[in-house]
């Protein structure tokens, strides 16, 4: 055959034009209808969860859950290449969810148990639309000059969340238009405890008004208000203000460059984490990484928590995962560091208190003091970890169902166990009932043992620190900031009423949590805080 005859054969083999431009446009047509049945499904599944899980998990419901999910989408790899546009990060958490639940289900003549779930809450930043949550910049920014304190990335946004925002924004406006027309206006004249001060009598105000207490993310509306980042100076007015191009989290004075803080630079990156994972979590849910199962037989070149991650074989998808992490380990794992230091971690049998406990931190993935305490004591058979705190149940949870939590089929087969107690009580209160278990190790994390008010604004830390130190067992407090832990550390002293033993002065914390949070109760100090960041054991 020759060239010409081939030529004349493959033109007759080829579609018209028109119809292959049909194939295209019906093919995309397939792409888009699958990601919306998928991008329903998810919908729906989310709607399910919502309703079955409001704090609580049901390990049959959830599996029942995710089968019928999966039965309707398919396999998840066919589906991905099918939607070669549709975003990676909901892929990504769908083959998390979608996986077998390994060794958390209980045999037929078992209870099934139930978990603490921690979701995230709704935030305020200056940074993202107040009602898509994409981040903003100086170019897309639209604020609500009813209230100026909100932010959107366009006039059709912020005339949707009208609905919304208009009960609050009334209220701010109330109050506003006694100073200035603006909440802040002319608040560089405050000290910075004054301000804090000023902020928290917003706070009360706007309660009185609308009669009824604020959301979390209202109040950070108020407590994190988008203002000159200069202290002398606090401009409000919007239109005089320039964002910092990197984290778009501060701002400082367009006729004043000068005005934006040279130690911003140091920040700047932990505001950008800070910003990634509440963008992320408003966007995907939850980040949730893989929990390690690893045991360990030998811990001497654990030193912080990164060796410890290693050792343990964790495996991360990404550095906001790592973050994760840190936050989820940091409390065993400084309760474990701190027993070390006190050469009392080779016991068979150890119990743990932990005081002003809040199921949001110190419960929050319950499983994590087996896998980062029990896991890596090798010598330790039972362990004993009980929750103790007048704010520990807010919700008013079944806190006894929580005990039902099993161990891992490895420590089962071995013999060893953990026991979870539940204290909705003052320390000195539970130390005077029957069932108080004499601890190896107390725990005050994040404590903020010198301030002088805590629980329904009373000091009730004198009495707690003398029965804690009564009891004679090592003692380890942790603090926010490097400012705070040194003022911990001289209140303890100073109300234990007995002599003790520094066996690790105010440092910095070698398994804290690399998650940034804002911080409100020293900003002048430092913007930003980490769990556990700094601590001190005593014995």
């Amino acid at each position: 055959m020759s060239k010409k005859e081939k030529h004349i054969k493959n033109k007759k083999q080829q579609k018209p034009c028109s119809e292959r431009l049909d194939s295209a446009v019906n093919e995309a047509r397939a792409y888009e209808s699958k990601a919306d049945i998928l991008a329903r499904l998810l919908k729906e599944f989310s709607s399910k969860s919502s309703d079955n899980n409001k704090n609580t998990t049901n390990t049959n419901a959830t599996k029942s859950l995710l089968n019928e999910f999966q039965s309707q989408i398919g396999p998840l790899e066919q589906i991905e290449e099918d939607i070669p546009g549709f975003p990676k990060a909901i892929f990504h958490n769908l083959k998390k969810l979608l996986q077998p639940i390994i060794d958390v289900s209980s045999s037929d003549d078992e209870e099934d148990y139930v978990e603490y779930v921690y979701k995230p809450r709704k935030h305020f930043l200056i940074s993202i639309c107040k009602l898509c949550k994409q981040k903003l910049s100086s170019t897309n920014i639209v604020p609500c000059y009813k209230c100026n304190m909100v932010y959107y990335c366009s006039n059709d946004h912020k005339d949707v969340d009208i609905k919304e925002h208009k009960e609050l924004c009334r209220s701010i406006h109330n109050i506003a238009e006694y100073n200035g027309m603006n909440l802040y206006y002319k608040s560089g004249n405050f000290n910075p405890d004054e301000f804090r001060s000023y902020r928290l009598l917003n706070l009360r105000k706007l309660e009185v008004i609308l009669n009824r207490s604020l959301e979390p993310f209202e109040k950070e509306i108020i407590l994190f208000p988008r203002l000159c980042i200069k202290k002398e100076c606090r401009e409000s007015n919007f239109d005089k203000l320039k964002m910092c191009d990197k984290c778009q989290q501060v701002v400082y004075c367009k006729l004043y460059p000068e005005h934006f803080d040279q130690h911003h630079s140091f920040w700047c990156k932990y505001y950008c984490r800070f910003h990634q994972i509440i963008e992320y979590q408003e966007c995907f849910g939850k980040i949730d990484p893989s929990l390690p199962t690893k045991m360990l037989k030998e811990t001497t070149a654990c030193n912080n928590i990164k060796t410890i991650f290693s050792q343990l074989s964790c495996v991360f998808e990404n550095v906001l995962e790592y973050i994760i992490m840190t936050q989820i380990a940091t409390c065993p794992l400084t309760a474990w560091y701190s027993l070390k230091l006190c050469g009392n971690i080779e016991k068979r049998d150890i119990t743990i208190h932990l005081i002003g406990s809040e199921l949001e931190f110190e419960a929050d993935v319950l499983q994590k003091w087996e896998l980062f305490f029990l896991h890596i004591s090798p010598a330790l058979k039972i362990l004993n970890i009980i929750f103790i705190g007048p704010e520990l149940n807010p919700s008013d949870l079944s806190l006894e169902a929580f005990s039902k939590t099993k161990t891992c089929r490895s420590c089962r087969k071995t013999g060893r166990n953990i026991n979870y107690g539940f204290e909705n009580l003052m320390y000195h209160e539970y130390e005077k009932k029957e069932n108080f278990k004499t601890p190896d190790l107390i725990c005050f994390f994040n404590a903020g043992l010198h301030r002088m008010t805590g629980f329904m604004n009373e000091d009730s830390w004198p009495e707690t620190i003398k029965s804690a130190a009564n009891i004679k067992c090592p003692v380890v407090v942790t603090a926010y900031t490097k400012y705070e832990c040194p003022l911990d550390f001289f209140r303890f002293k100073r109300e234990c009423q007995r002599s003790i033993c520094v066996v690790l002065p105010p440092v910095k914390n070698p398994f804290a949590s690399k998650k940034p949070d804002r911080n409100f109760i020293s900003d002048d100090e430092a913007p930003l805080m980490f769990k556990n960041f700094y601590c001190f054991v005593v014995n």
